[in-house]
């Protein structure tokens, strides 16, 4: 029986290339998309042309009930759920004295809340059937140091981190949970945008963090563990 797995913010950027590896991998995958519906569509028709199992669901992670919205559909959907993969997030750049109360509360919904809640229902949803599953949360290298600039959001993935332990002691019997926390994966927009310093000589290519994504998923000994894949760049302070 295919093992299906609900990824959140998968109709772009890394989102995509999760669900595109998983996907290829045999998963069942669920796209989830809020403003990108239309790439999700397009992403599942493209997955469904290479016989791969996949459909998209719609919602809104910052509502109150967009949690439990989007894996309702999901469920709906797909039938059953195996897995998560808690990609989707917002960053913000937003130096410390200018952030307001709001900013805080907006970041933490959608980048650590909102995980959080759709991860209790996956553990519920696999109590129910007797069965087991594991839950992959998206990270930031930047949680091993230090930062500025950006405080709110580091505070929601600092939060999302301690809840990757906490849940994979909790939820040890039914749920493995483990965290991958890319680095500058992506190429910036600005070709003068500094990526920092990679200790490894080379920035990561997007298909490594879906392939550490996959990893975690079907490692069944491991959880409560956060696998850095940036290059090396956790372990320095970033070079500008």
């Amino acid at each position: 029986m295919t093992r299906n797995v609900l990824v959140t913010g998968a109709a772009l950027r890394l989102g995509r290339e999760i669900a595109v590896c998983l996907a290829r991998a045999g998963w069942g995958v669920v796209i989830h998309a809020n403003r990108s519906a239309d790439a999700a569509e397009k992403l599942c028709r493209t997955l469904r042309a290479e016989d791969c199992s996949a459909c998209t669901v719609k919602g809104d992670l910052l509502a109150a009930s967009g949690a439990d919205s989007v894996f309702a559909q999901a469920l709906g959907s797909a039938g059953q759920l195996d897995a998560l993969v808690n990609n989707a997030a917002v960053f913000e750049r937003q130096p410390l004295r200018s952030a307001a109360p709001e900013d805080f509360e907006r970041l933490w919904r959608i980048n650590a809340l909102a995980p959080i809640r759709l991860s209790l229902l996956l553990a519920e949803h696999l109590s129910a059937r007797q069965s087991r599953g594991a839950v992959v949360n998206l990270l930031d290298q930047r949680v091993a140091h230090a930062g500025a600039g950006a405080v709110p959001y580091l505070l929601s993935k600092k939060f999302l981190e301690n809840f990757t332990v906490s849940a994979a002691l909790e939820l040890g019997g039914e749920v493995r949970v483990n965290a991958v926390a890319p680095g500058a994966v992506l190429r910036p927009s600005a070709a003068t945008e500094p990526a920092g310093f990679f200790p490894a000589g080379e920035r990561p290519a997007p298909i490594r963090i879906a392939e550490a994504v996959r990893y975690l998923l079907e490692a069944d000994g491991v959880t409560g563990q956060t696998l850095y894949v940036d290059g090396g760049q956790h372990l320095v302070a970033l070079r500008h």
